[in-house]
């Protein structure tokens, strides 16, 4: 099979046919590297602004040109800021929920504590009081 790859590349009739194909292929590639970079939607919008902006001065027209400017702006600009807003107020909000917690536990451990020395007092009082009665 190789062989017939070098017999058919290396015939005549394939000959000086590199110069007429190769370049044309490179521009394509150089166009889809293009295409792929321009594929963004920031620049597909920005493309249609601009386009909107040429037709608006070219027909004198004042509502093209409003909705160029619209097209320009992020249309999710207030969207993504709200995100952003949600995002931060819920780290906010873990951040109390983990002091709070951290507070409560404190709290749980010193009346836990407290209880154990009231509990041990009791004993201790009951204790006193079974000795004197038997005394």
């Amino acid at each position: 099979a190789i062989t017939k790859a070098i017999e058919i590349i290396s015939s005549s009739a394939v000959k000086g046919n590199a110069e007429k194909h190769l370049p044309s292929l490179a521009q394509e590639a150089a166009a889809l590297v293009q295409l792929r970079s321009a594929n963004t939607m920031e620049a597909r919008q920005q493309r249609v602004a601009a386009y909107l902006r040429s037709m608006a001065k070219e027909h004198n027209s004042r509502v093209l040109g409003a909705l160029a400017e619209r097209v320009a702006a992020d249309p999710f600009a207030k969207v993504k800021k709200m995100i952003k807003d949600l995002i931060v107020r819920l780290m906010e909000e873990a951040n109390e929920e983990a002091e709070h917690k951290g507070w409560c536990d404190t709290e749980l451990s010193t009346n836990e504590q407290t209880r154990k020395e009231k509990t041990e007092a009791v004993e201790m009082l009951h204790a006193e009081i079974d000795e004197l009665e038997a005394s």
